[in-house]
C-alpha cells in the first residue's frame, strides 16, 4: 500500500510541473504515457492536454496494483471559450485493510456576466 500511496503523491506533485511544461512548449496538444510492470506489481500514468478554438483541457490518470492492493487517481480540468470551466478529481483504493474513494468537483457557467442584483436592476430599467 505504501508504494501505491507514493505513486499517487508523485502523480499529484507532477501536475504543476506538467502544466508548466505544456505552457512553455506552446503546443496545441500534449500527451505522455508511462507503463511499468515488475514482480511487485504494475502502474500506469498518463497526461493529456490540448487547446482548440478558445477551449482547453487537461486530463491525468494514474493506476497501480501490487501485493498490498490497488489504487487509481484521475484529475481533469476544462475551460471553454465562454468562460465556463469544470474541475474533477477522483481517487479510489482497495487493500487488505479495506477500501475507499474520494471525489472533488466544481464548475462554472461562463455565459453569465451579471449577478442577481445587477440583472434585476437591469430588467426594471435602472
Amino acid at each position: 500500500m505504501r508504494t501505491i500511496r507514493r505513486t499517487l503523491v508523485a502523480s499529484a506533485l507532477a501536475l504543476p510541473l506538467t502544466l508548466g511544461a505544456a505552457g512553455i512548449a506552446s503546443a496545441d496538444t500534449y500527451g505522455s504515457t508511462e507503463v511499468q510492470a515488475g514482480p511487485d506489481g504494475a502502474a500506469t500514468h498518463s497526461v493529456q492536454s490540448d487547446t482548440h478554438r478558445g477551449s482547453s483541457s487537461f486530463h491525468e490518470n494514474s493506476a497501480a496494483a501490487g501485493p498490498d492492493g490497488a489504487a487509481h487517481s484521475s484529475t481533469s480540468a476544462t475551460a471553454g471559450e465562454n468562460g465556463d470551466s469544470q474541475y474533477r478529481q477522483h481517487s479510489g483504493w482497495a487493500g487488505q485493510d479495506g477500501a475507499g474513494s474520494s471525489e472533488t468537483h466544481s464548475s462554472t457557467d461562463g455565459g453569465h456576466d451579471q449577478g442577481v442584483l445587477s440583472g434585476t436592476l437591469g430588467a426594471i430599467g435602472l
